[in-house]
């Protein structure tokens, strides 16, 4: 037999699929049933938004902070897939990752980039992200992907290029004055 301690934050870092793992283990030990994980697909599911609204997108709300955050948490690795071509993402996996203090507020952010999908393709009920009643927000499989491309794009456009100050600003952040 095998012993193996984990802290907190090594759990809250952990993958989602490790944490459930985890999750299903611990209640097992303790005798009660494991927790349930059937995703049903939301009805109507999410539209699949293309590179070019999902750019036009961020745009609309790129002096939104929070909402940015939330936005690009949408293009990771999905909890579980509930239908061929669909995501699901955990509400409180979301809540945690993009730092937001409360549930309403992710809401919110949902409600935000929504609107600018409406406002963007002029149609009252499009939706790039859907939420059910029991935690989960579905987006479609090619637009998480969108977003992780556009996000691995800016990321890369604005890599850190070493400088010649580089060095000498490093160690006054240290606390150490350069010769």
């Amino acid at each position: 037999m095998l012993g193996l301690t984990l802290s907190p934050d090594q759990i809250r870092a952990a993958p989602p699929e490790i944490r459930r793992w985890l999750e299903q283990e611990i209640a097992a030990s303790l005798g009660f049933d494991p927790p349930a994980h059937r995703i049903d697909p939301p009805s109507p599911h999410p539209a699949e938004a293309s590179p070019e609204e999902l750019r036009a997108i961020l745009d609309a709300i790129g002096g939104l902070l929070p909402v940015v955050a939330v936005f690009f948490e949408l293009g990771r690795d999905p909890a579980a897939v509930p239908a061929p071509g669909l995501r699901a993402l955990r509400l409180p996996d979301l809540l945690r990752h993009s730092r937001l203090a409360a549930p309403e507020q992710l809401l919110a952010a949902f409600s935000v980039i929504n609107d600018a999908l409406r406002r963007l393709r002029g149609d009252a009920a499009a939706e790039l992200v859907s939420v059910d009643p029991a935690g989960v927000a579905f987006v479609t499989e090619a637009t998480g992907r969108g977003i992780l491309g556009l996000w691995k794009e800016i990321v890369a456009e604005r890599a850190l290029v070493p400088s010649e100050r580089a060095p000498a600003e490093l160690e006054r952040a240290r606390g150490i004055e350069p010769p």
